[in-house]
């Protein structure tokens, strides 16, 4: 080989190996720049939510739950914690997504800094002793569809119950009661006739219960809400014989309120709360038919 060429074959070699450890060198700057803007990718949580995981243990007597495994471990363990799942966000760094504690023996309030998990998809703490509402935050976005809430209804709404009856003054048998409970139970009184012979006038109670879906009853307490139910005006009345009587009761934080609207005379929002309480008795579940001689009426004596 000419002294020319192996002068350009030394070159050559020489420009690879800068170029070997040009490369090295960036690579191991990415590494630690990429370490230092993801400081929990190694599994922990940013402070935020791990106060909030750490204040809901505290506020329900985490030490005496029946799960705890690896819980109030050190900076890091979070989404090791039993009942926790993390994902990695879109910036990189774990969020936690999803919360079971179903069956777990919580007791006490679920604490307003739950709502610090923005990221949160699911939340099941079904069948534990909790008491009071849930950290509106997370209510907000259960309504919206962006998360998935497994609860009791009352840590969902301050309603108790609501009740709702119909009748038509002209008409026989045209009476129906429905009555809706936090417990998710559901009544339904209806008016009927025997119809023995074509004058027969003697009139029975079918009376028919069962359970409404999960979260049904306390979406039907947010429309209420949402429709300002609080803020009607007791009784509207159209000046008309014989029209449909209809009566809205509805018992939030022991006191009831009661809306009365004849001949349809009430607001657009009172039609819409109407037809939303009968959308929902028209879903139950019914699970047992009986009869009885007189439907139960609503008195307010009951308020």
């Amino acid at each position: 080989m000419s002294p020319h060429g192996s002068s350009e074959l030394a070159i050559l070699f020489w420009n690879m190996h800068r170029f070997l450890i040009i490369g090295i060198l960036t690579s191991l700057s990415l590494a630690q720049t990429s370490q230092n803007a993801v400081p929990n990718a190694s599994g922990g949580v940013a402070g935020p939510e791990r106060e909030a995981l750490v204040s809901l243990y505290q506020a329900t007597d985490g030490s005496h739950w029946h799960r705890n495994e690896k819980w109030l471990g050190p900076e890091g363990t979070e989404c090791h914690w039993q009942g926790v799942l993390c994902d990695p966000s879109s910036e990189g760094s774990m969020v936690v997504v999803s919360l079971d504690l179903g069956d777990n023996n919580l007791v006490g309030s679920v604490p307003q800094t739950l709502g610090q998990l923005k990221h949160l998809e699911r939340l099941a703490i079904y069948r534990n002793h909790l008491a009071g509402l849930l950290p509106q935050s997370l209510i907000q976005r259960w309504l919206s569809g962006q998360l998935d809430i497994s609860a009791e209804e009352p840590l969902l709404t301050d309603v108790s119950e609501i009740d709702f009856e119909y009748s038509a003054s002209a008409l026989l048998c045209a009476r129906h009661r429905i009555l809706l409970s936090a417990d998710r139970s559901a009544s339904l009184f209806t008016k009927r006739c025997r119809n023995a012979t074509p004058k027969d006038r003697t009139t029975f109670c079918e009376v028919k219960r069962g359970h409404i879906w999960r979260g049904e009853f306390s979406k039907l307490t947010w429309v209420l809400e949402g429709s300002s139910f609080y803020t009607l005006e007791g009784e509207y009345s159209g000046n008309v014989t014989d029209a449909d009587f209809q009566s809205t009761r509805v018992t939030r934080h022991g006191k009831t309120y009661e809306v009365v609207n004849y001949a349809d005379a009430g607001p657009l929002t009172l039609w819409t709360v109407q037809r939303a309480i009968e959308g929902v008795g028209a879903s139950v579940e019914w699970e047992k038919t009986s009869t009885r001689s007189e439907c139960p009426r609503w008195s307010k004596s009951q308020k």
